[in-house]
Formats: structure tokens, C-alpha cells, sequence
């Protein structure tokens, strides 16, 4: 058994790697998740000696949900809308309390003891090679005060106040294992609001979101390693997002890696998802066009695995990497396991494997 931290791949890596990296995007059946260890042994045994980008730890899939549901019963907040977690068009909403001054230990995620387990566990992992870097998941501070406060005119003043708590968290968590964790980013409000925007207002828009996530980045410490996981929502297992092509997504990361270029900082790897939990991967060479576009220096994760659709795969990954004009860093599915069956999970591992391969 070894249990030592693969060395982080640069931003601007340019030599490819004898195959495409696997990447888990962080969730799995219940049935499967009955302790830490074996969460993260699964991910381990499913990636089969594949290079793993980074290790899901997360035993509960709802944890983000356990938040929102938390709320109701929150001093710092009233209700204003009632509701359930069950879908998106049945979220509840809230607002500050009257006479409340939100704060960051108001709202906080307190991530550090949902993840100290799963990290005290990784000692009694077996593995053939090293470990790969932990996986904690970390919403975007837009997504997080979104979906509390549930409208524009009370999300904006306190954006800053879930920033401060999540960047908290992240500083927390980097302070006790600096070199052994790569922070998450899930961020469905990006799509989601280029979705609800008229078209003409897309590059602005680009910019406005592009600013938000930089600002996040920008508060944590400097040596800080991300993924960006966009995602079309998942609540329910229904997705919120329709999309027609890789416009939207390209256009936000292009903005951010310009800022992001200027401040000095590493653009974070893209888990771009190209297809929803309930479709499956697009193979309409209109879709994937919008890559070539894509800024060089972006690395991308390629979320084109349904295993229910091998061949649209595999169609979908050429295509991908037809645009982009360079191999994919990594394969995944489009969200993570947590929809699935434990056979159906084992399943989509078993085609990313086959799609890892360059001699696809």
C-alpha cells in the first residue's frame, strides 16, 4: 500500500499523457457509501491503475442539501417562500432576518468536519501507485446565495458575505492538508443564467460571471488547487439546463482565463459536461464547435460518459477533441454516480476506462 500525493499537473501542460486521466465527478449510490473508506476504495478499485485526477471522498450525495434544508430553522433568516428540497421549481426561500447583519458563521458549510474523516482514512486505502490529491467539493458562492435567497435584488448584497464563509472553509481545509486536496468548484448558476439571459447580452454576461468566480479564486490562499465542475443542476435528478451547444460555457471561460491571466493566477481545469444526467452525449458536430474557440491554455475535462450510450461516447469525445484541436486531459460523466445504480455506476466507469485510452 502507498498512500503518497501525485504531483498536481501544471495548468499549461502541453506533453500528453500516455492515456486521458479519469476524473470522478464526487458521487455514488448510498448502497455503496457505508464509511469513508470504502466511498474512496471504490473510486480506487473502479479506476483500475487509470491516472485519477483527483479522489471523491464525499460519503453523502445530499450533504449540500442537508444545508438548504438547515436553513429553515436558521435565527439569521426568514422565510419568505415555503417550500420543499425535492426539485427546483419547490425551493424554498429566505432572507435576512430583520434587523440581522448577515455574517459568515451564519451561513457557513463547515466543510472541514464532513471532510477530516474521509482524509484520516486515506492512511488505509489500498493502492497499487500513489494517491491521487482528495476531492472536496466547495459550491460557488453565487450558486450558495442563489438558491437561498431565490431573486437577484437579495442575492447581490450579501454575495460577498458567501463568499467570505465558503473561502473560510477552503482556507481552513488548505491550512490543514495543503498538499493533499483539490477544492471543487460546482457551479450550475453560470449555464443556469445564460440560459434565463437573451443572447445579446451573453458576452456581458460572460464577463459579470467570469468576475464573480475570479473573486472567489482571488480570496483563497494563492497556492489553492481547483477544478471547475460546470453543471446543468441536478436537484431531483433533473437537470434545469437544456443546452444547444458549447456557447455559453466558452464564453465564460474564455473571460475567466483572460482575468485570471492578468491577476497571476493558474486557470483552473474544466469539468465540462456534455451532456445532462437524463440525455446523452450530443454527437451534432454543431454542438462541440464553439471548443475551437476555446482559449489554448484551458484544460478540459470531457463529461461525454453515458454509459447507456457507448457509441455516442466515444462519437462525442472525437468530436470534442476534433474542436479543441488537442487531446482532452481527462474523461468523465456528466455529473456524478449518485443518480445511478451501483451497476450502472460500475458501468460508466468501465466505459471512461475504455475512452481513457489514446488509442481510441
Amino acid at each position: 500500500m502507498n498512500n503518497k500525493v501525485l504531483p498536481h499537473p501544471t495548468a499549461t501542460r502541453r506533453d500528453p499523457a500516455p492515456q486521458r486521466a479519469l476524473h470522478f465527478v464526487g458521487s455514488l449510490p448510498p448502497s455503496l457509501t457505508h464509511s469513508e473508506q470504502a466511498t474512496m476504495q471504490w473510486f480506487l478499485d473502479h479506476a483500475d491503475g487509470h491516472e485519477l485526477l483527483t479522489l471523491p471522498c464525499d460519503r453523502d450525495s445530499n450533504w449540500i442539501i442537508d444545508w438548504f434544508e438547515s436553513l429553515s430553522t436558521n435565527p439569521a433568516l426568514r422565510t419568505v417562500r415555503e417550500g420543499t428540497t425535492a426539485s427546483y421549481e419547490t425551493l424554498p426561500a429566505y432572507a435576512v432576518a430583520d434587523g440581522h447583519r448577515l455574517v459568515p458563521e451564519d451561513i457557513t458549510l463547515n466543510r472541514i468536519e464532513e471532510i477530516a474523516p474521509a482524509m484520516d482514512a486515506r492512511a488505509h486505502l489500498d493502492s497499487a501507485s500513489e494517491l491521487p490529491p482528495q476531492q472536496v467539493s466547495i459550491p460557488n458562492a453565487l450558486d450558495l446565495a442563489y438558491f437561498c435567497f431565490g431573486a437577484p435584488r437579495r442575492v447581490l448584497p450579501h454575495l460577498p458575505v458567501f463568499r467570505d464563509a465558503l473561502i473560510r472553509d477552503v482556507t481552513a481545509i488548505h491550512t490543514r492538508w495543503p498538499d493533499e486536496v483539490v477544492f471543487q468548484l460546482e457551479t450550475p448558476a453560470v449555464l443556469i443564467m445564460f440560459d434565463r439571459t437573451p443572447r445579446q447580452l451573453w458576452h456581458v454576461l460572460a464577463v459579470s460571471l467570469a468576475r464573480q468566480v475570479e473573486a472567489m479564486i482571488l480570496a483563497a490562499p494563492s497556492d489553492v488547487r481547483w477544478i471547475i465542475h460546470l453543471c446543468y443542476g441536478d436537484l431531483g435528478h433533473k437537470p434545469l439546463v437544456k443546452t444547444v451547444d458549447l456557447i455559453p460555457a466558452v464564453l465564460f471561460l474564455n473571460a475567466l482565463d483572460r482575468r485570471l491571466l492578468k491577476s497571476d493566477r493558474a486557470m483552473p481545469r474544466i469539468h465540462l459536461p456534455m451532456c445532462s444526467g437524463t440525455t446523452g452525449p450530443s454527437t451534432d458536430r454543431r454542438f462541440h464547435r464553439p471548443l475551437a474557440h476555446l482559449r489554448r491554455s484551458i484544460q478540459v475535462i470531457a463529461g461525454v460518459v453515458e454509459e447507456t450510450q457507448p457509441e455516442d461516447s466515444r462519437r462525442a469525445l472525437e468530436l470534442v477533441e476534433t474542436a479543441l484541436d488537442r487531446p482532452a486531459l481527462g474523461v468523465a460523466a456528466a455529473c456524478g454516480h449518485g443518480r445511478r445504480s451501483p451497476e450502472a455506476a460500475a458501468a460508466n466507469t468501465s466505459l471512461a476506462r475504455s475512452l481513457a485510452r489514446r488509442d481510441l
